[in-house]
C-alpha cells in the first residue's frame, strides 16, 4: 500500500471556526420574519452546501422566498460579520508548516463557494500554500457525496487512494469516504457529539494530527 502523497482539507469548522459566525447569520436573517430554527435544524446544516442549507430551512420554516432569495438575504449578513475577522482553528498553522517541511501538497474541499474559499484562504495567508480549491459550486451533488472531493484529488493530479481528507462533519467523512480516501474525522466544538466511528481515525484537533503526520502519512496504525 502506497504512502499518502497528499492531503485534502475541509474548511468551514476545520481550518477556521466560521460554524458558529454562519448560525449567527442565520439567525439574522430569520429574525426579519419572527422565525426560529431549533438546534437539531443547525446541526443538520453542518457540512452542507450553502443552497442546500437554505432548501433545508424552507422545508422547515413558511416562508415566501426561493431558496436563492433567503441565501442572498443570509449572505449579507454573513459578509458583515466576517469582516470582523475570521477566527483559525488550533493547530492549523502548524500542520501547514508540517507538510511544508515534507513537501506534501495539500488542497481544500469546501461546500462553500469558490470566492468565499478564495477570501477564506487568502485572509489566512495561505494562498501561496494551498495548492488547489475544489468548491460546493462546482459539482453536480453537495457533501456526502464524494464528488468535491473527486475534483480536488484530481486537481492535485493524485489518486484519491492515495489522499488524507480531514472532516469536522459527518456529510464530510461521509463524503470523503465515498471517494475512497483515508478519513480522518476532527470534531469541533458543534459536532463533538456525533459519532465518528466510520473515520479512520478521530483526532481532537489539528495539533493532534500534526502530532501524528508520519504514522498517517505511512498509514501506520496511530
Amino acid at each position: 500500500m502506497q504512502k499518502i502523497q497528499a492531503i485534502i482539507f475541509d474548511m468551514d469548522g476545520l481550518m477556521v471556526d466560521t460554524e458558529p459566525l454562519a448560525r449567527r447569520s442565520w439567525e439574522m436573517v430569520l429574525n426579519e420574519f419572527g422565525q426560529h430554527l431549533d438546534e437539531l435544524a443547525f446541526h443538520q446544516m453542518i457540512g452542507l452546501r450553502r443552497l442546500d442549507g437554505a432548501r433545508l430551512v424552507l422545508k422547515k420554516l413558511d416562508l415566501d422566498l426561493s431558496p436563492d432569495e433567503l441565501l442572498e438575504r443570509k449572505e449579507k449578513y454573513l459578509a458583515k460579520i466576517l469582516a470582523g475577522g475570521i477566527p483559525i482553528m488550533p493547530g492549523l498553522e502548524r500542520l501547514v508548516e508540517e507538510l511544508k517541511q515534507r513537501d506534501i501538497p495539500w488542497a481544500v474541499a469546501t461546500s462553500s463557494p469558490i470566492s468565499y474559499a478564495d477570501l477564506i484562504i487568502r485572509d489566512l495567508g495561505l494562498a501561496m500554500d494551498c495548492q488547489a480549491i475544489a468548491s460546493g459550486d462546482e459539482v453536480q451533488h453537495g457533501k456526502p457525496a464524494p464528488d468535491v472531493y473527486l475534483l480536488a484529488s484530481e486537481r492535485l493530479a493524485v489518486s484519491p487512494e492515495n489522499c488524507l481528507a480531514l472532516e469536522d462533519s459527518i456529510p464530510g467523512v461521509k463524503a470523503a469516504l465515498a471517494a475512497g480516501m483515508l478519513t480522518v474525522a476532527v470534531p469541533n466544538d458543534h459536532t463533538d457529539a456525533d459519532a465518528f466511528s466510520l473515520a479512520d481515525y478521530v483526532f481532537p484537533s489539528l495539533n493532534e494530527v500534526a502530532d501524528g503526520i508520519d504514522r498517517l502519512l505511512s498509514r501506520r496504525p496511530m
